[in-house]
């Protein structure tokens, strides 16, 4: 048998295999160099063109930036590091800035994202320059120093040139010295890793790219998906998105390259609730790889943190998903703090070195929170779009052990040496714990106290989402829950306090419904029901009979368990005073108020001081609406109830004047300042109060002092549009245009007016006074008569 017929012989990788007959094949194989010379040879197809994903719109963000880069590489020489947290544009700057060079100067484009493709294409860039085929293979067979070439051919170059090292997220390879400076060109490297010995070696300028503003976010989404969208939608979406670029690039795509459906971006955006991570990335081109799908392009950073022995990075995002999106305090994660819970693959002792990852990996920001005092708080903050992106990978047997964690991190921080702050900072991530099934249960006592600590201060907008959300944890609302009723009934009182008068009806009716059920276990819940729901009815003036029948209920049940001395009793009497003050009753209303102020001196229970004080402003407030009622001259008359016939009291035979209801209404309003401080909405009221008696006083600069002053501090508390806001607006218009100063009442007393008619209607008592206030204002307006 011949040799040609019996042993052939074919090229196959690093060797060759030979093939005989009886099928017996033998390999032999060749190995010089490196681990795989072969690969290494096998260069890109070109450095001269961006081995990226085309930009689907024009750059027209981060104009500064991008400034600063034409202008380095218009000086020559340098090195630019452009990092941030992934997906955030680094590689869209770099090929803009790649686009724009034109000859003389050379853009050469590497893909850096391992070690063998680095190495491949600085040798390809090395033969762009000027290396010999014999100088490459060389450098490729580990004859001569690969790197020590490609910096040789590039600092001789005849022509400037920008090279851009992209997807450098492992830095660890240029450290080996292939990243230099070089005096004929530029060298602009893209990473996730905001901090390598590799940057300082070569003092690299750092850029952080991070996510776009929100108008520039919105405008990227137009550009990407134009057509005929709301730009208030846009604008959501965008800042639903995170303003996040790649995000923001998912969206726009898929928007724009529908066939078979049309969303609007308000579709989109409401679709965005159910599943947003795989809703983002069916807009990705099909042959996008995994840095173009927002599903992975934070998971290449992950897995790179595990690889270089950093497990607890996933760990501590984990955690952090596992609360809101806000900020979270680093006492939050301090060790001394994750010793004593169980948190699924983190120890106390690798929190650290964890944190020190996800920091490297541009994956999470330090930064620094200014407190109220002026002190600032260090915290940790992530992406939202990451930290959902993470929540959804969590296994299912790992969730309750997390969560539960979690929820104990949260509710055991304590601000330290008197610093509020951190509890401060705390409080949104208490808030998304207590809307999770899996952690409320463990939260809600701690968002219990939250919740009465911003409504004892006044803060009622602060408080409710607390209260909404322990309403929502399961049992609340239900009459076979003492203390979800109480819940319920805390929520009403909260949004009505809120401003939300209408909203606060059905919820009270509800509760009141669940604690009749309970009366024989919990009467007093009956009682609180009923006068939270009388408040509904009595301030809106539309149903002061019924507020007054539920009065009467509360006081009757309080008075048969807590006895008729105790605070909690006396609260709905004075309340019935305000009621009876309604129905134009003064007769009674003057008798009941003189009952409230004998039984002061003999209060008893927790809230004796606060009810009493509270009693002193229904009771000046009683001596104010009489003396009104009785005087024809009063601006206040028109918006006052007349007097019904069977209280037609002598005003005078029962020694009531001005100067009486003044001191009262002082003596009011120094109690609410002692008690409750200068600025809380609560002394508002009693400095509302007085400024209408001192304008039927005559002391006119008092009335409108105090009017200012009641308006400055229930718009920095309560807002612009609470409807007590509005009513005060209303009243100092109404002042104002009485003394001739229409330039300043007329338009307050309109935006009152209509503020009042939109969110009230026009049936509401603030809406009947504001409408007053706008009738004198127009009666006092010099007329045209051209």
């Amino acid at each position: 048998m011949s040799e040609d017929a019996s042993l052939r012989a074919a090229a196959y990788g690093q060797g060759r295999i030979f093939q005989s007959e009886r099928d017996i094949q033998i390999t032999e194989h060749h190995h010089h160099g490196g681990p795989n010379p072969v690969a290494s040879r096998t260069g890109p197809a070109s450095v001269r063109v961006a081995l990226s994903t085309p930009l689907r719109a024009a750059l027209q963000d981060r104009e500064e930036l991008r400034e600063e880069l034409l202008a380095a590489v218009d000086a020559g020489g340098g090195v630019h590091v452009l990092h941030g947290f992934g997906g955030c544009g680094k590689t869209a700057v770099a090929r803009w800035l790649f686009d724009q060079l034109a000859p003389p100067r050379v853009a050469l484009w590497v893909d850096a994202s391992t070690e063998l493709q680095l190495r491949a294409g600085m040798l390809a860039v090395a033969a762009d320059r000027g290396a010999s085929a014999e100088e490459v293979r060389a450098a490729q067979e580990g004859r001569r120093a690969a790197a020590d070439l490609v910096w040789q051919r590039l600092d001789t170059s005849s022509e400037p040139w920008l090279l851009v090292l992209d997807n450098a997220d492992d830095p660890k390879p240029l450290r080996d010295g292939w990243l230099r400076s070089s005096p004929r060109g530029t060298v602009l490297v893209t990473s996730r890793q905001a901090v390598d010995p590799a940057w300082t070696s070569v003092r690299a300028r750092m850029h952080r790219v991070d996510v776009l503003p929100a108008a520039e976010a919105a405008q990227l989404l137009h550009d990407l998906a134009p057509g005929d969208h709301q730009p208030e939608a846009t604008l959501r979406l965008a800042q639903r998105l995170g303003c996040h670029p790649l995000a923001l690039t998912l969206a726009g795509g898929f928007l724009s390259q529908q066939l078979l459906e049309s969303w609007t971006v308000e579709e989109y955006l409401e679709r965005l609730g159910e599943d947003p991570v795989t809703l983002l990335d069916r807009g990705a081109d099909l042959e996008s790889g995994a840095r173009e799908r927002l599903s992975r392009t934070w998971h290449l950073s992950l897995d790179a943190l595990t690889q270089r022995g950093l497990p607890e990075a996933m760990a501590i995002l984990r955690l952090l998903s596992c609360w809101g999106h806000a900020p979270v305090p680093l006492a939050m994660l301090a060790p001394s703090a994750i010793v004593t819970v169980g948190t699924p693959g983190l120890t106390a002792d690798r929190v650290e070195s964890g944190l020190r990852g996800l920091l490297s990996a541009s994956l999470v920001d330090l930064i620094e929170i200014p407190g109220a005092d002026g002190r600032r708080v260090r915290c940790v903050a992530a992406h939202g779009l990451l930290l959902e992106t993470i929540a959804a990978d969590i296994p299912d047997e790992r969730q309750t052990e997390l969560y539960e964690a979690a929820a104990t991190l949260v509710t055991r921080v304590e601000p330290s040496a008197g610093d509020g702050n951190t509890t401060r900072l705390v409080e949104p991530h208490l808030l998304a714990m207590l809307t999770n099934t899996i952690s409320a249960g463990n939260v809600v006592s701690r968002a219990r106290q939250v919740r009465d600590s911003y409504s004892i201060a006044g803060r009622w907008a602060d408080a409710l989402p607390f209260a909404t959300g322990i309403v929502a944890t399961g049992s609340a609302g239900t009459a076979d829950d003492v203390m979800a009723i109480a819940d319920s009934i805390t929520l009403g009182e909260i949004i009505h306090q809120s401003g939300d008068f209408a909203g606060a009806e059905p919820v009270l009716k509800k509760a009141l419904h669940a604690a009749t059920a309970r009366t024989e276990e919990s009467p007093l819940l009956e009682a609180d029901a009923c006068i939270q729901l009388s408040l509904c009815y009595g301030k809106s003036g539309r149903d002061a009979a019924a507020a007054e029948q539920l009065l009467l209920r509360a006081a009757e049940i309080r008075r048969h368990v807590l006895g008729p001395t105790h605070a909690d009793t006396v609260e709905p009497l004075y309340l019935r005073v305000s009621t009876l003050n309604l129905l134009g009753n003064y007769g009674e209303s003057l008798r009941l108020a003189q009952q409230v102020t004998d039984l002061l001196p003999s209060l008893h229970g927790e809230r004796s001081d606060e009810i009493a004080v509270r009693a002193l402003l229904i009771v000046a407030a009683t001596l104010q609406y009489a003396c009104v009622a009785y005087n024809p001259v009063s601006p206040w008359r028109a918006t006052t109830a007349a007097p019904i016939a069977s209280s037609a009291v002598n005003i005078e035979a029962q020694g009531i004047s001005w100067d009486l209801v003044w001191e009262r209404a002082q003596a009011a309003l120094d109690a609410h300042v002692t008690f409750y401080g200068a600025d809380h909405p609560q002394t508002a009221g009693a400095r509302h109060n007085l400024a209408l008696v001192a304008w039927d006083c005559g002391d006119e600069q008092t009335a409108i002092a105090e009017l200012r002053k009641t308006i400055e501090v229930r718009t920095a508390h309560l807002g612009s549009e609470h409807p007590w806001t509005i009513e005060a607006s209303g009243r100092l218009a109404h002042c104002l245009g009485l003394r001739g100063e229409t330039a300043e009442a007329a338009p307050l007393a309109d935006q009152a007016y209509s503020d009042a008619l939109r969110l009230l209607g026009p049936d509401h008592i603030i809406s009947k006074r504001c409408a007053a206030a706008r009738k004198a204002v127009n009666s006092a307006a010099p007329q045209d008569n051209g």
